[in-house]
């Protein structure tokens, strides 16, 4: 978890800074396990199905302007990136790459239902994506390297003619001004404009939230986190958008939305797989539940008090042991196989 800095707790960080300013953490970051290399992060960037950007800082005279490309792209094309001025972006990672969503144990206070993805992005001295605000809260963990972030909560103009492909802002000092080296931490709830330029060679870990546009828990109490659970807190905050709310932020980008089997396959895997030892759940795969519902992708189902346990279980672990398989109904295992949910052994 992080290290949050003086004598900040995780009830006074909710209380005082969520959805409400930002906070820089300096070392709030001990030891981030697991990592990835830039030639990893480039590889990732090669894969059709992998969503990733370059963003290119074009400096003439006194005008700075950013220009994007779009991925996937080819090795030959990354290798020729000259030595400054650009940064490569690549969404979901954790998505592609399981093992990374340990990142996501950074933040064990907020709700992981509400955490989108883990963008990772690699820049050259001089890069960044240029001013800008985001409509989500972040927190953005640096790995190697060094970058200067700037942010500000003040009414920073739009600059329309910094980039035919992002919606930036025009260049501020800004409220505060931090280097970020390894181990640092600035959380920025929605809206605050920051502009980060990389000092030296560096990563950065994006953890990035969601939720329905209109959502917002600035009153998010410790209380009501555990893994998967969307608590009644949390559907009254929805209101009229509480009966969709489960099947909202579990929804997937349809190039993410795991295959899912025939029913030729889930008879298969219901006869077979009651003997692994281990059944885990599809990196794709995005799992939630309230009192009464289950959600997984999108999908929606009852969730009698006998299976919650299961699925409770399932979102803590992300895997399903032959214990727990013994207890589930045979009928919701068939729905989390038949919506895709797990990663099956293969059909014969």
């Amino acid at each position: 978890m992080l290290k949050l800095p003086g004598q900040l707790t995780t009830e006074k960080f909710l209380s005082r800074y969520w959805q409400k300013k930002p906070l820089f953490m300096p070392q709030a970051i001990g030891s981030m396990r697991p990592t990835i290399t830039r030639n990893e992060l480039a590889w990732l960037a090669t894969l059709d199905d992998v969503e990733s950007r370059i963003v290119t800082t074009i400096r003439e005279n006194e005008r700075t302007r950013y220009h994007v490309e779009t991925g996937p792209f080819d090795t030959a094309f990354l290798e020729a990136l000259p030595k400054r001025n650009w940064t490569l972006l690549v969404h979901d990672v954790e998505k592609h790459l399981p093992a990374m969503r340990r990142q996501f144990e950074q933040v064990p206070f907020i709700p992981d239902w509400r955490i989108d993805d883990l963008m990772i992005s690699f820049a050259a001295p001089g890069g960044g994506v240029g001013p800008h605000r985001d409509n989500y809260d972040v927190f953005l963990c640096q790995g190697i390297g060094t970058r200067e972030w700037r942010f500000s909560t003040g009414s920073i103009p739009a600059d329309p003619a910094a980039s035919d492909d992002l919606v930036l802002l025009q260049e501020f000092s800004g409220d505060e001004c931090h280097t970020a080296s390894k181990g640092d931490v600035l959380y920025l709830p929605p809206g605050v404009a920051h502009w980060g330029t990389a000092r030296r060679a560096c990563m950065s870990y994006s953890i990035g939230m969601r939720a329905p546009s209109a959502y917002r828990d600035p009153d998010l109490q410790l209380d009501e986190v555990s893994p998967g659970y969307i608590s009644q807190a949390a559907l009254r905050r929805a209101g009229a958008d509480a009966a969709t709310l489960g099947c909202e932020v579990t929804e997937l980008k349809e190039w993410l939305r795991p295959l899912e089997p025939t029913e030729e396959e889930v008879k298969h895997a219901l006869r077979t797989t009651r003997a692994a030892p281990l059944l885990h759940l599809h990196g794709m795969a995005r799992l939630a539940f309230d009192d009464g519902n289950l959600y997984l992708n999108g999908d929606q189902r009852k969730l009698s008090a006998d299976d919650r346990r299961v699925v409770q279980d399932l979102c803590r672990n992300r895997r399903l042991t032959r214990a727990s398989r013994s207890a589930i109904s045979r009928e919701l295992f068939a729905w989390l196989i038949r919506h895709g949910a797990f990663e099956l052994p293969g059909n014969p």
